[in-house]
């Protein structure tokens, strides 16, 4: 991924936050038991605590991002392989270039 590319299509508008969020956790269905409790109760939490925010900017970037996020995890559902007998190998997620590590807050990190 180029330093320059953005993370969002600026000509792609946002779903309304309650469409997007149930998007989410609708897909989130198709998840391994242990990945799907993790991401619904991470998703709820994040959505709750930023219920209340009013600034456009945080809004537009808040929901920009969880639009990406839901994109890529279709993308990575449809490439998803089945082994011989049938049973779904997951592969979820993606590594993390090291530009964007950079950015992270010490609170971030300390999430992962």
């Amino acid at each position: 991924m180029s330093a320059t590319k953005p993370f969002l299509n600026p000509n792609k508008s946002l779903p309304p936050p309650l469409i997007l969020y149930r998007q989410i956790l609708r897909t989130h269905r198709h998840l391994p038991a242990a990945h799907r409790a993790l991401g619904d109760a991470y998703v709820k939490a994040e959505f709750k605590r930023h219920k209340d925010v009013d600034n456009p900017v945080h809004v537009v970037g808040f929901i920009g991002q969880w639009q990406v996020y839901l994109e890529e995890l279709k993308k990575q559902m449809r490439e998803q392989k089945k082994d011989k007998i049938g049973v779904i190998i997951p592969k979820l997620g993606k590594k993390l270039d090291l530009d964007s590590l950079e950015k992270f807050s010490e609170q971030q990190i300390g999430q992962f």
